[in-house]
């Protein structure tokens, strides 16, 4: 296999870490060698030609292959089956739909990723508890080489077209997966975007930081609907998208209430709003009032169908999440992109090579 990239001889693992650390490479944290041996692997078990162009990003004159994809997976620390659900994430954050050039380069966003489908289960992909924490292999890497990604390839450099004023963790890594244990008759999110439900896919969200929405107390759904709509109103209502996870105590007062992820949806979108007095009353709108004065109503999204629902999260509590969407959120829609089966079937780990999270009881490292 021929490789393109540039090579660079070192003496050995520091001397990488301080080459990635003088060129601007890495995300401060140690990185895994790319060598042209871990390279050619990663490329290998993705099924295409090391030059294959993944996507494209029109507004600097990037094509992004797929050796360039493997050399940040391996530097992120990721598994070499992963090598498939990168290339499909690629996919859809080059979608124009996402418009990933602006959600790069300005605002206190990141790519969110949730993976949906059977390859949930064949990587590990946590679904439960600590669900955008830490010490879960799968989730961490595959996010983390987004990251490597957007900064190496797509000019994502903190402080240089990055210009966002906090950022948020996310930006480290920010990739869940939903739950396969979903309410009855509900499909997996990536069904209600178009995908087969047998299918795998991805979906993209430029989303801010997850906002707990707690309600532990309620048996019912209006309560907890109301919850989450208060959470959700420190939105910016610029129009665009936002993502809900509804954690699996809630989902099942949903499900036990005979709601489906339709009703949830009408539900949240009558109640997430506020009048445009309140929100010129703090800062949050700009101008005169409108033609409906100081009572016009103004909703977090502009309709139902853009609240994306999923189920994942620990079970202990009563806690759903909320994640807003760009303040130009009406600039960047979400996307979903499929795996194929012969991407699916790539992303097979031997049950006895799954990495194992956590730490055992009473072990310490």
């Amino acid at each position: 296999m021929t490789l393109a990239s540039t090579r660079h001889t070192v003496a050995g693992d520091e001397a990488a870490q301080d080459l990635f650390t003088r060129n601007g490479w890495g995300d401060g944290l140690p990185v895994v060698p790319p060598t042209p041996e871990r390279v050619e692997r990663f490329v290998a078990a993705a099924g295409l030609p090391a030059g294959q162009v993944i996507g494209r990003l029109p507004e600097q004159g990037q094509a992004l292959t797929l050796e360039k994809i493997a050399v940040n997976a391996v530097a992120a620390g990721c598994r070499e089956e992963y090598m498939s659900v990168l290339a499909a994430t690629v996919r859809a954050l080059t979608r124009e739909p996402f418009n990933l050039h602006s959600t790069t380069v300005s605002g206190a966003t990141a790519p969110l990723l949730i993976i949906s489908g059977p390859v949930v289960d064949q990587l590990n992909v946590n679904t439960s508890f600590s669900l955008f924490g830490p010490g879960h292999h799968a989730n961490a890497t595959i996010g983390r080489a987004v990251r490597l990604i957007l900064q190496n390839l797509c000019g994502g450099v903190p402080g240089v077209l990055d210009k966002a004023t906090f950022g948020h963790p996310g930006k480290y890594t920010y990739c869940i997966g939903e739950s396969r244990d979903l309410p009855d008759a509900w499909e997996p999110l990536h069904a209600e975007r178009g995908v087969p439900a047998e299918q795998s896919a991805v979906t993209v969200f430029a989303g801010e930081a997850p906002v707990n929405a707690r309600n532990d107390w309620a048996s019912e759904p209006g309560p907890i609907l109301a919850t989450i709509a208060d959470t959700m109103l420190p939105c910016h209502y610029t129009g665009g998208s936002v993502v809900v996870v509804l954690g699996p105590r809630h989902a099942a007062v949903m499900r036990q209430a005979g709601m489906g992820r339709a009703d949830v949806r009408a539900e949240l979108f009558r109640l997430a709003r506020r009048s445009a007095g309140a929100l010129r009353r703090a800062g949050r709108l700009p101008g005169a009032p409108g033609p409906d004065g100081e009572d016009e109503a103004r909703t977090v999204v502009r309709r139902p169908e853009d609240i994306l629902i999923t189920v994942a999260g620990g079970d202990l509590y009563g806690y759903s999440a909320v994640i807003p969407y760009w303040v130009g959120g009406h600039e960047s829609a979400p996307v979903t992109e499929a795996l194929s089966a012969q991407e699916t079937e790539r992303c097979r780990i031997p049950q006895s090579r799954i990495p194992q999270s956590g730490i055992p009881q009473g072990e310490t490292p």
